[in-house]
């Protein structure tokens, strides 16, 4: 595997060299695209939920969670309860909080490696703040369309878990579920005798951990910008395109709707609004698209995930499989939702011929940020609610 994946990656990065110095204009717009997206939506949809969930953990509400969720989340997605609030968090926030936590949660050892390798796969997620704002409101200009896709995209990653469920190690089936018990979950977040709580110390740790994680994405990013615009400008897109073309016919997608499922084999953001921007033809096999596009969730999205679990045994095969059993699932979903008319009034895609810049800033990316935030606590709470109802 060595000897084929070193030259491989050789290649990449001269190609990429080559034409950082033969196109400059293009690599620092390329760039630029990839810093304002950056900063405008991705920092303020994960900040604030990474220092929450750096928080969570070191307060071992993880621990309370543990003990409370395990009678729901064991017989539903054969995990333990602590996982629930990667769960929640992961469909709220977004990539790559999902794997942030799952790696936490591992490194504690209190997920082995086949439960964190089941849990990575379908707690990964474009979050609400991305379908509804961005691609919705900002690229499409219709929110139904956005309920939609978004009603696709989470429904067909809680299947994955279901799915996965039955490939859990025969130790995790045998597992007896005891019931909530809230005394010995609240004993679980006491800290150790020799172990410093202090605010302060919590919240800088958080803070700075925070940083480190959203400066990482960042970088992501921007370099997978780049390199998309160079695969764009030298043809290899356009190679790509037309060779699934032929494959693809059947599914009445026309050449545009293809170089923008491409591009987001790369990049998701670039992929959508590649086929948003040039849709023409039918517009469920537009919405179709984009719903491959999110599920599948790019290279760029990808390698982030991968570089955060590096150092733990969660397979990058497995990882991909799931991606694509994700993306069949919601291709189906929203064919099914589009033609049974469970969202009223989607005729067209509604779309509009709004510069990329202006998309990014046609919503307001904080206040969607804080309405995911609330909602996430809020499904926490009911959780939480509903374990302890089902005390025997």
């Amino acid at each position: 595997m060595i000897n084929i994946t070193i030259p491989f990656y050789t290649i990449i990065i001269l190609m990429s060299a080559i034409f950082m110095l033969i196109n400059p204009r293009e690599t620092v717009q390329a760039a630029s695209q990839g810093l304002v997206l950056w900063y405008s939506v991705v920092f303020p949809a994960l900040f604030p939920f990474f220092i929450v969930a750096e928080l969570l953990v070191k307060i071992r509400f993880v621990n309370f969670m543990g003990i409370i969720m395990e009678p729901i989340m064991r017989p539903l997605f054969r995990l333990p309860g602590c996982s629930a609030l990667v769960l929640v968090l992961g469909f709220t926030c977004g990539f790559p909080v999902g794997a942030v936590l799952t790696r936490k949660l591992y490194d504690q050892q209190q997920l082995t490696a086949d439960e964190a390798e089941r849990l990575l796969s379908f707690t990964n997620n474009a979050s609400p703040l991305f379908i509804l704002g961005a691609v919705g409101i900002g690229m499409l200009g219709n929110p139904q369309a956005g309920y939609l896709l978004a009603f696709a995209h989470y429904l067909s990653n809680f299947l994955l878990g279901i799915l996965w469920r039955f490939r859990a190690a025969p130790s995790n089936k045998r597992r007896r579920v005891n019931p909530a018990n809230l005394k010995t979950a609240c004993q679980a977040m006491l800290p150790a005798a020799d172990e410093s709580v202090g605010i302060a110390n919590l919240l800088g740790d958080a803070i700075r951990n925070s940083l480190n994680n959203v400066m990482a994405v960042g970088g992501f990013i921007i370099v997978f910008s780049v390199l998309t615009r160079m695969l764009s400008w030298w043809g290899f897109i356009d190679v790509m395109a037309a060779f699934l073309l032929q494959f693809l016919q059947l599914l009445n997608l026309n050449y545009p709707q293809v170089y923008g499922l491409c591009m987001g084999i790369f990049e998701m953001t670039l992929g959508a609004k590649t086929t948003i921007a040039n849709a023409s033809g039918s517009s469920l096999a537009g919405l179709m698209v984009i719903s491959a596009i999110l599920a599948f969730s790019g290279l760029s999205i990808i390698a982030q995930v991968m570089s955060i679990m590096a150092g733990t045994p969660v397979r990058l095969s497995f990882y991909l499989i799931s991606r694509i059993v994700q993306l069949v699932l919601a291709c189906v979903i929203t064919l099914l939702a589009y033609r049974l008319a469970l969202f009223y009034g989607i005729a067209s895609l509604g779309v509009q011929a709004i510069p990329f810049h202006k998309v990014l800033y046609s919503f307001d990316a904080w206040t969607w940020a804080l309405k995911s935030m609330l909602v996430a606590f809020f499904i926490i709470f009911v959780m939480l609610l509903s374990s302890l109802c089902r005390k025997r």
